[in-house]
């Protein structure tokens, strides 16, 4: 399985963090972080990453963060689905140490994997039948 994070599965461009953010389909949300995500017509899901210098104060800790979001969404991609997804930073994120961070981003991939899938179950499950 590849492990790298190439420009393929990354939000580059503020158009594509755009269309996430006016056109997010499902949540999770964290006392700490929020996820955003879309489905795209790619074969594999993209990341962004918003870490705003208001929410995460220094860089030391915002650089952590983005460290251990990008190696968790490497290590978790293989069961999305064809998603971009962008990571919002709350306050107090930047005071978790690593492994309350790992144990952060693994809850919030399930969360968000689990929504997702109940957003495809509704999409696919047609109009609702009368028995009247």
């Amino acid at each position: 399985m590849d492990l790298g994070f190439g420009p393929d599965y990354r939000l580059l461009t503020p158009g594509q963090f755009k269309n996430v953010f006016d056109g997010a389909t499902c949540k999770a949300s964290g006392p700490n972080v929020l996820l955003l995500a879309r489905e795209n017509n790619l074969d594999h899901c993209r990341l962004g990453l918003v870490i705003a210098k208001k929410s995460v104060r220094h860089a030391v800790d915002r650089n952590k963060i983005k460290r251990i979001a990008r190696d968790s969404f490497r290590h978790n991609r293989a069961e999305m689905e064809n998603m971009d997804i962008i990571v919002l930073a709350r306050k107090g994120l930047g005071d978790l140490d690593n492994t309350a961070l790992h144990k952060l981003f693994a809850d919030m991939w399930r969360r968000l994997i689990k929504s997702a899938s109940k957003q495809n179950r509704s999409r696919n499950s047609g109009p609702p039948s009368s028995n009247a």
